[in-house]
């Protein structure tokens, strides 16, 4: 359908914004003069941004619906990008990072609340993960087409560029998407936040939120980051062939994120897909760890095997909002992505302090990142086997949370 095309179109846009840092990163950090803790501090401000602004992004999506927040918040993406362009300090690309964070934030929340209220539950995680797939196009753009676009007319012009095509998915989702105003549309502001607040309070998710901290982070830091620097610093790759190997972990990332929908369809056990593909994932990072320096050729396919399992995201979406009252899926959606998002800030601002932290005890540079793949793989185990003791999707008596009249929180767990 016409919304579902418009909503891949912005969430194109908004995994364009959160990956293309790592190909322009060795320029930004030569012009910007910038060290391994600024840049990792400077990738994560997206994220940081992103994950506070999901809480006026999970109120309005359940007052005003996604058509006008989708739409109004991508304002902020476009005047982010295009004082980006022309930022001339760390302090400027930091403030700019931070307005396209917040520009970003309700698309993913709103697509998945638009799908949970057209198509029945057994379905979504199957439609999330297509409309993932057709969205991971905007990621593909932020691999090699950007690098040939910033060769050509710069990494300025080419973020000018973007702010245009932003600006025009923007006007898109205004006038292309049909009204969705939710019916509970007129519940006062301290009965929203309250419904926020109590998502936490369930307790069948506690043993999730280390999974929604870690499995997102763990592959940003590596596509969102440090994949570029890994590539210049140890191969010295130009930005052509750092382009073509995220360009494979993008590809890897769509088709991973297709393959375990469909599994998790096929198998009907969404539990059990997510912990063998944060299984999968680590893998590629324990080779990573022992081999920092093989080749070009080795790195690419031990990201391809990092996005093809790592981005398990959407099933574990999918296996939380089973715990959920469905008056508040956008509330709850919207705290378990900030979570999640915040997971990806912690991450990125973490693996830059051990990077500097790497260099200042004069590490060489292939133990400076075996440091990093280490950390990363470690903190993915770690959350897996929290998870393995989650309760699986589906049961009959799942808790649910709701306000009620009189504004006191009633949340039912087993």
């Amino acid at each position: 359908m016409v919304e579902l095309a418009i909503l891949c179109a912005a969430y194109a846009i908004s995994l364009f914004y959160r990956g293309m840092l790592a190909v322009i990163a060795p320029e930004l950090t030569a012009e910007l003069l910038l060290d391994e803790s600024r840049l990792g501090l400077l990738a994560s401000a997206f994220f940081i941004s992103f994950a506070i602004a999901q809480i006026p992004c999970g109120i309005a999506l359940d007052k005003f619906g996604g058509r006008l927040t989708i739409a109004a918040f991508l304002l902020f993406a476009v005047l982010g990008t295009l004082l980006f362009s022309v930022a001339d300090s760390y302090s400027l690309a930091l403030l700019a990072q931070s307005l396209i964070g917040i520009g970003c934030a309700p698309v993913f929340t709103g697509t998945m609340l638009f799908i949970g209220r057209c198509f029945e539950p057994l379905r979504f995680a199957y439609i999330t993960a297509l409309v993932i797939s057709i969205g991971s196009i905007g990621d593909l753009l932020g691999t090699t087409p950007l690098a040939l676009l910033a060769q050509t007319i710069g990494w300025r012009g080419s973020m000018q560029l973007i702010a245009l095509i932003t600006g025009l998915v923007g006007l898109l989702c205004f006038f292309g998407l049909g009204s969705d105003k939710p019916s509970n549309s007129d519940e006062t502001l301290t009965r929203m936040l309250m419904g926020m607040a109590s998502i936490l309070r369930i307790r069948s998710l506690w043993l999730l939120l280390p999974m929604f901290l870690a499995s997102y982070a763990v592959l940003m830091a590596i596509r969102g980051v440090w994949s570029g620097p890994y590539l210049a610093d140890i191969y010295h790759s130009d930005p052509a062939e750092r382009g073509l190997v995220l360009m494979a972990m993008s590809v890897a990332m769509a088709l991973g994120t297709f393959m375990l929908g469909w599994l998790d369809h096929r198998l009907n056990s969404t539990k059990l897909v997510v912990l063998a593909s944060a299984m999968l994932a680590v893998i590629p990072f324990v080779a990573l760890a022992f081999f920092p320096r093989t080749s070009v050729w080795f790195a690419m396919w031990a990201f391809v095997l990092i996005g093809l399992f790592g981005f398990n995201y959407p099933l574990l979406m999918s296996h939380s909002r089973t715990f959920l009252a469905p008056e508040y899926l956008g509330r709850g959606m919207a705290v378990l992505t900030a979570v999640s998002i915040a997971g990806v800030a912690l991450i990125q601002a973490i693996s830059g302090w051990l990077l500097e932290w790497g260099a200042a005890a004069q590490l060489s540079l292939p133990e400076q990142y075996r440091l990093l793949f280490t950390m990363l793989g470690l903190t993915l185990l770690l959350a897996s086997l929290i998870y393995s003791f989650s309760r699986r999707e589906g049961d009959k008596d799942q808790p649910s949370v709701r306000i009620l009249a009189s504004g006191k929180i009633a949340v039912a767990s087993s």
